[in-house]
């Protein structure tokens, strides 16, 4: 979790900062992609969205940045950003994760993304650079790491899902997994007896982290309408960590004719993700959000099975199927399934 104290003002200055980087030198006027021409803009609350004072259209400030998509706080890509950096080498996750006050096994997907971004140069390695640099000289970010390094069996949990995802499971060698985790190749062999064991070791993992992030999603006082856009956000890999995740489905998928084990986990992780669709999309019937076209149980069940097609087809590189596309697809597809309009979950209507 982030910290606590001042999360709201802080990630209001986030946002505000992707905002004047990117749209907005003067903070309020900006071109809008519906008028066509300079336009001031207010900003939404409980949404990071920036609003046409004409015409109303939204503006999503980190929707074109690597950062689209990702539950992660935007303060908190920025402070690590910044410590990333600043960092004479490469940084360690614990580093992070004692700075910001997350967990090791976020910290460590974060500080991975950061370092691909860098690593590959162009314009979001310099927007980073100009995101990062503003951050700091505005002292917003924290300092004074704490280590928490995280057991050797998680480090091995997250090294494999990352390496697996990456090379599938068949051209992982178990020295790569080791090399990762920053263990010794025994360890791999005292905590998993196969590579089998270390895939299903990491989708649990993986669907762990899901899981959790539902729970905090639910646990935020956002409103209805702003659960489902969550929903929407993370139903569709766009998130490098998010997307890794996916990649471990399909490898998943590949052994549930011949393991049971992987069969019942991933009947778990969908009944789990079933259930908290359902729960958002309950709430907005109940508190008169939603008109349902058919009994709630029912669309939810369409939500999932629509949703892991689009996913699917975005994981696997289809070249119409961006994930921008499946996510206008899908809130299209669940606005007219909620009986709400369109432009309430797809702000391009």
């Amino acid at each position: 979790m982030d910290r606590p104290a001042s999360d709201a003002g802080r990630e209001d200055a986030a946002l505000a900062l992707f905002w004047t980087v990117l749209h907005a030198p003067d903070g309020g006027t900006s071109r809008c992609p519906r008028c066509g021409t300079s336009r001031t803009f207010h900003r939404i609350s409980r949404r990071r969205a920036y609003a046409c004072d004409t015409c109303g259209t939204h503006v999503y400030p980190a929707s074109a940045t690597p950062f689209a998509g990702s539950p992660v706080r935007l303060a908190a890509w920025l402070d690590a950003a910044v410590m990333v950096l600043d960092s004479p080498g490469k940084i360690r996750p614990n580093r992070v994760a004692g700075a910001l006050g997350i967990d090791y096994r976020r910290a460590w997907r974060m500080t991975r993304r950061l370092e691909e971004i860098i690593q590959a140069g162009g314009e979001d390695a310099d927007l980073l650079g100009r995101l990062a640099g503003r951050w700091r000289d505005q002292g917003h970010s924290h300092s004074d790491p704490v280590p928490d390094p995280g057991s050797p069996e998680d480090r091995i949990r997250i090294a494999a899902c990352r390496i697996m995802a990456q090379r599938g499971v068949e051209a992982t060698r178990i020295s790569d997994i080791a090399r990762e985790a920053g263990v010794s190749n025994a360890s791999i062999h005292y905590y998993f007896r196969s590579k089998d064991e270390a895939l299903l070791a990491a989708f649990r993992w993986a669907g762990d982290q899901l899981h959790a992030t539902l729970q905090h999603l639910r646990d935020e006082n956002v409103g209805t309408l702003e659960h489902v856009r969550r929903l929407l956000e993370l139903s569709i890999p766009g998130d490098q960590g998010v997307y890794e995740e996916y990649l471990l489905w399909l490898e998943a998928w590949g052994r549930v004719r011949r393991h049971p084990a992987f069969l019942d986990e991933c009947a778990r992780m969908s009944r789990r993700w079933t259930d908290a669709v359902l729960d958002v999309f309950r709430a907005g019937v109940e508190d008169g959000t939603f008109s349902p076209v058919a009994h709630i149980d029912e669309v939810c069940e369409r939500y999932v099975a629509i949703s892991e097609s689009l996913a699917l087809r975005a994981t696997l590189g289809y070249s119409h199927m961006t994930a921008r596309t499946a996510r206008r697809l899908l809130a299209r597809f669940t606005a007219e399934q909620l009986g709400i309009p369109i432009s309430r979950l797809d702000p391009d209507n």
